[in-house]
C-alpha cells in the first residue's frame, strides 16, 4: 500500500493510489509518517546490510549442503557433482528449505522494524492531527481491510510468516501508545 525505497537520489516514498482513494488526509498524512521513520531510522540501508549478511550465511550453507548432499546420494541420483546441470534441482531444494528455516529470523526482524515506523508515525502526527491515536488506528484498519489480512493470526503463524505487526497488535498499540500524557518523551521525535 505504501513503502519507501532508495538510496542516495533515488530516495522516495510511494503511496498507492488505491490507499489513498481508501484513507482521509489525516490517515494518508500518519502513512506517509510510518514510512518517513523507515528512512529517518535507517531501515532502508540496515535491512540491505541484514538481507545480505543473510544471503551471504545462506550461500555458504548452500555450498556445504549441496556437497554434503551430493556425496551422500549423488550417485542414487545420478548427479555426479555440483557442475552436472542436474544439480541446479538440488541447489533449488536446498535453498527453498533455506528460505523456509530462516523466515522467522527475517520477518522478525522486519516487524521489529515495522513497530520502529509506527511509533515515528504516531509521534510525528502527534499535534499536527486531531485524535492522532484514533487517526492511526483506523489508518490500520483500512490497511488491513486492503490487504485481506487476518486482524489476530495464531502466535505461531505471526512469529513464522508476518513481516509487519499483526492488525490487532497495531491498533491496541496506536490507541495505547501516549507517551505525552505520562510526561516522558517520545522515543523519536523531539
Amino acid at each position: 500500500n505504501a513503502y519507501v525505497t532508495g538510496i542516495g537520489a533515488s530516495k522516495r516514498v510511494v503511496m498507492w493510489d488505491t490507499t489513498l482513494a481508501k484513507t482521509t488526509s489525516d490517515e494518508a498524512l500518519f502513512i506517509i509518517g510510518h514510512e518517513l521513520g523507515h528512512y529517518v531510522l535507517g531501515h532502508v540501508a540496515a535491512g540491505f546490510l541484514f538481507f545480505a549478511a543473510s544471503l551471504l550465511v545462506a550461500l555458504y550453507i548452500l555450498f556445504r549442503a549441496l556437497h554434503w548432499s551430493l556425496h551422500r546420494w549423488g550417485g542414487d541420483w545420478k548427479i555426479y557433482g555440483p557442475e552436472d546441470w542436474a544439480s541446479l534441482a538440488v541447489i533449488l531444494l536446498i535453498f527453498q528449505l533455506l528460505m523456509f528455516l530462516s523466515a522467522p529470523v527475517e520477518n522478525g526482524f522486519s516487524r521489529r522494524q515495522e513497530h520502529a515506523a509506527d511509533v515515528y508515525g504516531l509521534e510525528i502526527i502527534h499535534g499536527i492531527v486531531p485524535n492522532s491515536e484514533d487517526v492511526a488506528a483506523h489508518g490500520f484498519q483500512v490497511l488491513g481491510e486492503l490487504d485481506l489480512s487476518d486482524p489476530n493470526p495464531p502466535p505461531f503463524i505471526t512469529f513464522w510468516l508476518y513481516s509487519h505487526p499483526p492488525l490487532a497488535e497495531r491498533l491496541v498499540f496506536a490507541h495505547s501508545y501516549d507517551p505525552w500524557a505520562k510526561d516522558e518523551k517520545p522515543r523519536y521525535v523531539k
